[in-house]
């Protein structure tokens, strides 16, 4: 059984409600094919934190209950880090296992030829070593961008809700609750075919919520060590967006195999994140 204060539970019915007339708006104008499907989409990023913000206002909290600070330049750079390993590293293993083909770039003779991506210091054949340098510079640079929206999401998720789950509940039942909370909280546009559009009910009640709750591991780990919201905020744009180069792979008829692959991924990477940040946890070090 989840503890929370009352003003904590009318905080998080009223964010999935306002969520959910959102996302439901943007269904029924058409969904994806909206002209204005990406401004309703920020707008709904941005509700947990404004809801955070406007509870943390009114009940005379004040916002210095989020850990703004950065307090460890370590945690930043593995938030950064960890989405770019994941991404190359399932590319490479979903190729070699022939799950997925890479129409983004070939690799010929010790070098990268065929380069059909935006990076940062040059499209042009490269070396290996220089496109993977040149990769992460790019990729670094997306995470950044998609970060500001990531920040929408991220100080209402792990800056305000999930110390306030800590304060009354076990490490292990508040990082499960707040993973499904976070996956259930995408559900009518994930039923209208966003993220799983092969098969959005195995998506919508299967593969995202059992997803986030092992990134909400890793989103943890991120931010009790660190004490601060930002490396959660980083990591978060980091799977938003240089990850979609994973998920956008032409998987053919191996969708499913390959979307399998990517939660056992994030399972090998929550677990060793809840193993980490288990050992000598105390809720007053949050």
């Amino acid at each position: 059984m989840i503890k929370l204060e009352k003003s904590v539970w009318i905080y998080l019915i009223l964010v999935m409600l306002a969520t959910y007339l959102v996302q439901i708006f943007i269904i029924l104008n058409g969904g994806q094919e909206y002209e204005f499907f990406q401004p309703f989409m920020v707008l709904a990023m941005f509700i947990p934190s404004i809801g955070a913000i406007i509870y943390l206002v009114k009940s005379k909290i004040g916002l210095k209950y989020i850990n703004w600070k950065p307090r460890t330049f370590w945690y930043l750079l593995l938030s950064l880090l960890v989405p770019i390993i994941i991404t190359l590293l399932g590319r490479l293993l979903f190729e070699k296992i022939g799950w997925g083909i890479n129409h983004e770039y070939l690799i010929v003779d010790n070098k990268v030829v065929d380069i059909d991506l935006s990076l940062f210091l040059g499209s042009e054949d490269q070396s290996i070593s220089f496109f993977l340098a040149n990769f992460f510079i790019t990729m670094l640079v997306v995470n950044l961008v998609s970060s500001l929206l990531a920040f929408g999401e991220e100080v209402g998720w792990r800056g305000f809700l999930q110390k306030k789950l800590l304060e009354q509940n076990s490490l292990l039942k508040s990082i499960v609750f707040l993973g499904l909370v976070w996956g259930f909280w995408h559900l009518p546009i994930v039923l209208d075919g966003f993220n799983y559009p092969e098969y959005p009910i195995l998506g919508a009640f299967i593969f995202l919520p059992i997803n986030t709750v092992f990134v909400s591991s890793f989103l943890a780990l991120l931010t009790i060590k660190s004490k601060s919201v930002w490396p959660a905020v980083f990591a978060h744009g980091g799977v938003n967006g240089v990850m979609t180069l994973l998920f956008e792979m032409d998987f053919g008829e191996y969708k499913l195999q390959a979307n399998f692959g990517i939660l056992c991924i994030w399972m090998v990477v929550g677990v060793i994140s809840y193993i980490i940040l288990s050992k000598g946890y105390r809720k007053e070090n949050v």
